[in-house]
């Protein structure tokens, strides 16, 4: 190891173990790192097996001192978020429940509904389990507050206004209508709100009305009046309230694979909603009660706090934790143990949700023995080291370059998976160029998921011969990915690959199985490629210049678009050949080419 132990100080703070690659492999606190870290290099017969083996992963160690034992506790939380290590219990969010983000951290924020809480500096208000209630609340925000919604970057008198300006739904921050003080002021208080804190906000609208009726601007003064009562309004419908009766309950489940977390949301008394989480790689925790701390830890660090959370289980340094949420929500926080009564039996319903939730994710469909036959023999034709029970697959639509896209596919187990289709528009290539379209695509794909330390697939397929399979390669190459990576040219069904030469083509009967999973792969890529590019193709032809010309309505604008493919070409196209298609008399041909040459 690259680490010398001694230098660690006796201080609070974090800790950050990395392997041989230099990857954040854990992260961990410390109330003394000295102590913690020497901990972990000690006789392996003190050491748990799960231990044992991330430290034989262990290659350097960095360090970060902290002010105090619960700075160190955020800090951790926020690093985990931020590398997702390999061998620490990590949060997978809930998709179904909606957050408030606020991107307080732009010139001019946004307030807007999001499903990701991600660590990128902005404020994140939920989850809100009345999706309905929520979009009714932020219209309501719009109207009290005029935040801009538009995602334009904003540059100040460069920009026009757009009808939200108009309609008194904006101040308009990139027609000057406000400076980013006077803007920022805006977004705090709604944020206040967000929080809860409306007496303030209404004291200060009913301050401001009163000022403005002294000073006899009595059309401002009814504005403002009108705000206080949608203030009033949305304060009634908020759910996410810190009344006495409020309370989170937390119950957790486990198998070999994940730890399954519900969570009961109780308001003034009554529960009004659920929602499930699933902490991964939790087979490096020690115990079922540090998982629900790590749980607690990263949940609260962006999710409204409630004065009571009833948990299944004691939590190991639950002084710190309770000492850490008070702190953070600006209340008195209450975390114990139910041992009778309702919040007995809140905590044994919940329990009992999270074994249903931890049921559905077991009984996901394995391979059929047909797909299983079919995987087997793809891994013996192509010399996978392992079976390719993941495979992307990727193929490219257009006309002439036209509206182009990329589709890619999943197949899991032998299965397609439709949820994780993916389109990609083509942004940088123009013209007929199938080669560079592929390689933007591959490339798109395969940076994102390395951006998000996501999974890589175990194979992946290209519709299409040695061009296409050769510029794939090169956009892996250029992400320093080494996955296997095959093509199926339509016309003999030849798989092409690089595996073991340049261009290698391996010819299947067409009985085999491993053949068949691979059309059908490929045809899927191309069926969504081509629905995608209909899709665009068709959304194109609702709106061009031609829809200003008098006489040209959305049946000869398809004709023209539909045989010309481009404006570019009817523009430069003759009288003669316009009036060659039904409809286009020679009057409307010269008409079209006046206007579209101007």
């Amino acid at each position: 190891m690259k680490f010398d132990l001694k230098t660690l100080p006796g201080l609070p703070g974090v800790y950050l173990m990395k392997d041989s690659s230099g990857d954040v492999i854990y992260v961990g606190k410390a109330k003394s790192l000295d102590k913690r870290v020497r901990q972990y290099f000690q006789s392996n017969k003190n050491l748990s097996p799960k231990t044992v083996t991330l430290v034989r992963h262990i290659d350097d160690i960095e360090y970060i001192v902290t002010d105090s034992e619960i700075d160190a506790l955020v800090f951790e939380a926020n690093l985990i978020k931020k590398y997702r290590p390999r061998y620490n219990v990590r949060l997978k969010d809930d998709k179904r429940y909606p957050y408030v983000k606020v991107t307080v951290n732009s010139l001019f924020p946004r307030i807007f509904i999001t499903r990701k809480r991600l660590m990128d500096g902005a404020l994140y208000f939920g989850p809100y389990t009345n999706v309905k209630a929520l979009r009714t609340t932020l219209d309501l925000i719009s109207r009290i507050f005029m935040l801009r919604q538009c995602k334009k970057n904003i540059e100040p008198g460069k920009i026009r206004p757009c009808l939200n300006y108009h309609i008194k739904r904006c101040m308009a921050p990139c027609k000057e209508g406000i400076d980013n003080e006077q803007y920022r002021r805006r977004v705090m208080e709604a944020v206040r709100f967000l929080k809860g804190d409306t007496l303030e906000i209404l004291k200060e609208l009913e301050k401001k009305m009163h000022s403005l009726a002294e000073e006899q601007d009595y059309e401002s003064a009814a504005e403002v009046r009108d705000q206080i009562e949608s203030v009033k309004c949305l304060a009634e419908q908020q759910i996410a309230t810190s009344g006495t009766d409020d309370r989170d309950v937390l119950a957790v489940v486990s198998d070999e694979k994940a730890i399954y977390i519900q969570v009961f949301y109780v308001r003034h008394g009554n529960m009004v909603g659920k929602a499930d989480f699933t902490l991964l790689g939790a087979e490096v925790s020690e115990s079922i009660e540090e998982s629900m701390a790590q749980f607690v830890k990263q949940y609260y660090q962006d999710s409204p706090i409630p004065p009571e959370i009833l948990v299944q289980y004691e939590l190991p340094e639950k002084e710190l934790i309770v000492r850490w949420l008070c702190q953070h929500s600006g209340r008195d926080v209450k975390v114990h143990v139910p041992q009778r009564g309702e919040k007995k039996k809140l905590i044994e319903m919940a329990a009992r949700n999270a074994g249903m939730t931890m049921r559905i994710a077991q009984i996901k469909p394995e391979p059929s023995e047909s797909a299983i036959a079919a995987l087997e023999e793809l891994q013996k034709v192509l010399s996978l080291d392992s079976l390719p029970l993941y495979i992307e697959g990727f193929d490219i639509s257009n006309i002439s370059g036209t509206n182009a896209v990329g589709s890619m596919v999943c197949f899991d187990n032998g299965r397609p998976v439709n949820n994780k289709y993916r389109q990609h528009n083509i942004k940088t290539v123009k013209g007929i160029d199938d080669f560079a379209m592929m390689a933007e695509v591959v490339h798109r794909r395969y940076s994102r998921l390395l951006k998000n330390k996501e999974p890589m697939p175990d194979l992946i397929l290209i519709d299409g011969g040695p061009g296409q399979v050769g510029a794939a390669r090169s956009s892996l190459e250029t992400l320093d990915l080494d996955i296997p990576l095959i093509g199926l040219a339509k016309r003999f069904e030849h798989i092409i690959t690089t595996k073991k030469g340049p261009d290698e083509v391996i010819i299947l009967p067409h009985e085999s199985a491993a053949l068949k999973l691979l059309m059908h792969i490929r045809d899927e890529a191309h069926r969504f490629a081509v629905t995608s590019h209909r899709r665009r193709r068709s959304a194109s032809l609702t709106h061009s210049e031609l829809d200003s010309i008098p006489g040209v309505g959305p049946s000869r604008k398809r004709v023209l678009l539909e045989h010309f493919e481009s404006i570019e070409k009817v523009r430069s196209a003759s009288v003669e050949d316009l009036t060659v298609l039904d409809g286009i008399s020679k009057q409307l041909a010269k008409r079209i080419l006046e206007h579209l040459n101007k």
